[in-house]
């Protein structure tokens, strides 16, 4: 018998990410299958280890602080803050690296469908794949 995903977030209107393929989409994301030579490639090469990590650490901050749903539901707003720092970060940068990798890998985004304590662990986990990812295929420093 197959596992069944226990919570979700929506990524697209075909697609969502849940507790069974959080890291596979995060792969997927970061090494995208190129359709024309059906071979997989780092999306992100202009993107900066120490620009990731500083998204990153939007959120591990506050992960920090969630042990219980009591105390997510205390930190609610800090979760729209990382969704303005999101926006600051991507808008402050000539190039679009951080714009592009928050777009396409939806961490903006999946923030607002955040309302419970699973959801928010399922979206900490999830970028924390894209970080692991990122530095496994070569993200450079």
């Amino acid at each position: 018998m197959q596992a069944k995903p226990t919570v979700s977030l929506r990524i697209s209107e075909k697609a969502e990410i849940n507790d069974l393929n959080f890291a596979f989409k995060a792969e997927q994301f970061i090494v995208p299958l190129d359709e024309n030579t059906q071979s997989r490639r780092f999306a992100f090469s202009q993107l900066s280890m120490s620009k990731l990590r500083s998204i990153y650490s939007l959120i591990t901050n506050i992960h920090a602080r969630v042990n219980t749903p009591e105390d997510l539901e205390a930190c609610m707003s800090d979760l729209q803050y990382i969704k303005v720092k999101m926006a600051y970060e991507s808008g402050r940068e000539r190039n679009k690296d951080v714009k592009d990798f928050i777009s396409m890998t939806h961490l903006m985004d999946l923030l607002d469908q955040i309302h419970t304590y699973e959801q928010f662990v399922l979206y900490c986990r999830y970028a924390e794949s894209l970080v692991a990812y990122f530095k496994f295929y070569g993200g450079r420093e």
